[in-house]
């Protein structure tokens, strides 16, 4: 017997149910609550750092309250799989940051990851929580949910307050309900091209606030890896965080369309490490995956041709260099191997007594 939660409609209102539930963890609720720890191991240092670094007594509150929140996840993940006789994964400990090292990032900086963590953090709770059947598990994502979403309005709020939030374009459009009579809505290559959509516009610049944040990131750990086989992959990442941001940049500005200012202030000088290089190259490997999400969900919203081209041949592009990232942590024996099933082939020829 477990305790549940039921949601009333009716009420606007949650109440507990008793729910007879003893089956095993799923695969899937499996490889959520693994994920789970994993990043949240690794997130819980890099909000310490920061919390430790920041000069902003409000920004410091924040991180505080990540740190709280991520620590609460690992926690919860850690009691679930000793429930059921799973071993812990090894994730990230206090081996893997130097909590003295100076900062890598300004106040800014922190801020706007913290935005985009718990925007990606988001999703992925959100998927890991439909995609769940026990309502132990699904209550744990709830709670997920709607914590990130607490550090998201309350970063995002700051940010409003000091001024520094880059709002998308404001745009200006028909005032009646159309509907699209030529074919040539979905061109771009050649002839005429129609002006952007709404959502079109959306994708490309968070397209470029994405890759901005990510290209700050990899240039703070391009500039402390200790390994020049990971420096040589970072810089890999931020030329090709560059070349996306240029690409996307373009598609606004030759419809007049303003793009986001660039952030060239917020990395720091500092060379000593902060981040072990595993670690530095998990978190790589983590946002890549993030951005594949990105620009299939851009894809699947840009019906103009020319628009689906760049983000067909930005997957290309960074499927090849995820794949090359995650070659690396298998190289370095950094790569912890996710739960997987019994292969029964290799059951067959184990010795037998």
């Amino acid at each position: 017997m477990m305790r549940g939660t039921y949601y009333d409609p009716g009420k606007m209102e949650s109440r507990a149910i008793d729910i007879v539930d003893n089956v095993p963890l799923n695969a899937t609720e499996l490889a959520a609550l693994w994920n789970t720890y994993m990043h949240y191991t690794m997130f819980v240092w890099i909000f310490k750092h920061f919390s430790q670094t920041t000069e902003d007594n409000e920004v410091r509150m924040i991180m505080e309250d990540a740190v709280n929140i991520c620590s609460k996840r690992v926690d919860r993940v850690i009691e679930l799989f000793n429930n059921e006789n799973l071993p812990i994964p090894s994730g990230f400990t206090d081996n893997d940051v130097n909590l003295n090292a100076p900062r890598l990032f300004t106040d800014p900086y922190y801020l706007y990851y913290m935005v985009n963590a718990n925007k990606i953090a988001i999703g992925i709770n959100g998927l890991s929580f439909v995609t769940s059947g026990r309502a132990d598990i699904r209550d744990f994502y709830d709670h997920c949910i709607n914590s990130s979403i607490h550090l998201y309005n309350n970063t995002v709020n700051l940010l409003l307050s000091k001024g520094i939030y880059i709002r998308p374009p404001i745009v200006t459009t028909s005032k009646e309900v159309d509907y699209v009579k030529k074919q040539n809505f979905l061109g771009g290559f050649l002839g005429e091209r129609r002006s952007l959509l709404a959502q079109e516009i959306s994708a490309l610049f968070y397209g470029i606030i994405t890759n901005n944040i990510g290209k700050r990131l990899l240039m703070g750990f391009r500039q402390t890896a200790r390994s020049g086989q990971v420096r040589k992959f970072m810089d890999r990442g931020v030329n090709l965080s560059s070349r996306l941001i240029d690409t996307f940049s373009s598609s606004l500005t030759r419809e007049d369309v303003p793009d986001p200012v660039q952030w060239d202030f917020m990395v720091t000088d500092s060379t000593t490490p902060v981040f072990s290089d595993k670690f530095m190259m998990y978190h790589t490997t983590l946002i890549i995956s993030a951005g594949i999400l990105n620009y299939a969900a851009s894809m699947a919203t840009s019906p103009r041709h020319d628009l689906a081209g760049h983000y067909t041949k930005a997957l290309a592009e960074v499927a090849n260099y995820l794949e090359d990232g995650i070659n690396i942590l298998i190289d370095n024996g950094w790569y912890e191997e996710p739960p997987r099933t019994v292969d029964r082939r290799e059951l067959v020829n184990e010795p037998k007594h």
